[in-house]
């Protein structure tokens, strides 16, 4: 009689990297935009958020910093009128929208004659599709849905003229990154790390899983007294799962009655050597990229502990990070959000001077250590740290005249 052996094989899929694609040949009247499959940015991009601790860490810190204390005029009669206008915490959602997804949405009202604005509302960008503009110069029209990938939900879906296209009391304004190759949507400044954001997420299915599985390695068991039949192989598989996975099976062991030791089953462990440490580089490797990605200077300003922070504890060092992060990831967010924001003031009959600011937000971490090194409370020592870590004129010339160089 011929033996047979039977077991399985899992083929690992390969991964590429991440390419974005806005969808123009479909036969919709919006423009679909994917990663993986055909509209699946915005649900991919929610996930990487939801799923990965340092890229929802960094997410939240720098939105934080991008709204700081809230946006005002410094034209003191616009300044009281802004607050009637938008209010600061949709102001806030709008900065979130921008760092996550690179773009952000908001509802203009107008007046009733339409000559002015007033009222604008945070919409959730994700919810947001454009018009194919075909032969237009500009896009005129934006779809509304709560989910784009329920083919059902479609078909309640509202449709939203953009803003100063059109006579109607509500329009949309759609305000997002300038990404190279794209036309209808933004890329978040920290796309790159996609692949990384899911590397943390996948470690940490990892270790659920060896908590699940009691710490026990990867095992092979032979049982030696012939290939049952599927079904019987099925049982013989769920018992064995029940009896030694899960946490609560952690420590179990196997008891095995045979009529001879011929017959008896065999485990064979299957070990890698090494692996925590492979496990730990990977970690700390996806870690660096998404740092790096969204151009964190200093990890500790974030409460992100890493091997190597690049900073000490100590305060003017941490003023040194913190002013770089705010001249060359902060402020470049704040000034998209208020040139957007002007731009619906001004088209919206409210004028060209306004001064639109955000107020600056210091880390608590950065006054505290100056507020103990000079014996003052946080409050009196803020307004002076805030100042030093300000760049003047002087300094925005010379940057000006570096660029041009």
């Amino acid at each position: 009689m011929k033996k047979k052996t039977e077991f399985s094989v899992l083929n690992l899929s390969q991964q590429d990297i991440p390419i974005i694609t806005e969808d123009t040949k479909t036969r919709y009247s919006w423009v679909p935009v994917g990663i993986m499959d055909q509209d699946d940015f915005f649900p991919i991009i929610t996930d990487s958020f939801n799923t990965s601790t340092t890229h929802a860490a960094c997410v939240d810190a720098i939105s934080d910093l991008i709204f700081g204390k809230g946006l005002f005029s410094k034209n003191e009669i616009f300044d009281a009128a802004l607050a009637r206008i938008i209010a600061q915490e949709d102001v806030k959602r709008i900065a979130f929208d921008l760092k996550l997804y690179g773009n952000f949405a908001a509802q203009v009202w107008w007046n009733d004659d339409h000559s002015r604005v007033k009222r604008i509302y945070h919409v959730p960008v994700q919810h947001i599709r454009a018009e194919k503009i075909y032969d237009k110069p500009e896009i005129e029209k934006y779809y509304y849905c709560t989910d784009w990938q329920d083919t059902r939900e479609q078909r309640n879906k509202k449709e939203i003229p953009a803003f100063g296209t059109s006579s109607e009391p509500m329009e949309l304004y759609y305000g997002k990154h300038y990404s190279p190759g794209k036309f209808y949507y933004g890329l978040p400044d920290w796309i790159p790390a996609l692949q990384f954001s899911f590397v943390e997420a996948e470690l940490s299915n990892l270790h659920i899983n060896n908590i699940e599985n009691g710490f026990l390695p990867l095992v092979m068991v032979n049982l030696n007294n012939g290939v049952p039949a599927p079904e019987e192989r099925q049982v013989i598989e769920n018992q064995i799962e029940n009896k030694f996975t899960g946490t609560r099976n952690a420590g179990r062991f196997m008891l095995s009655f045979n009529d001879d030791a011929v017959n008896k089953p065999t485990v064979d462990t299957i070990t890698t050597e090494n692996l925590h440490e492979k496990y730990q580089y990977v970690a700390d490797y996806a870690q660096d990229r998404i740092l790096v990605a969204h151009r964190v200077t200093s990890p500790l300003l974030f409460g992100i502990r890493t091997g190597d922070n690049g900073f000490s504890s100590q305060s003017e060092e941490m003023k040194t990070a913190f002013s770089i992060m705010q001249t060359m990831t902060i402020q470049p967010f704040q000034n998209t959000i208020i040139t957007c924001l002007a731009e619906i003031f001004r088209v919206g009959g409210w004028g060209r001077d306004l001064e639109l600011y955000f107020d600056q937000l210091t880390p608590l971490a950065i006054l505290s250590t100056t507020a103990e090194e000079t014996d003052e409370t946080i409050e009196e020592v803020e307004e002076t740290v805030n100042e030093s870590m300000e760049v003047t004129e002087e300094q925005e010339n010379d940057i000006e005249l570096n660029n041009e160089e």
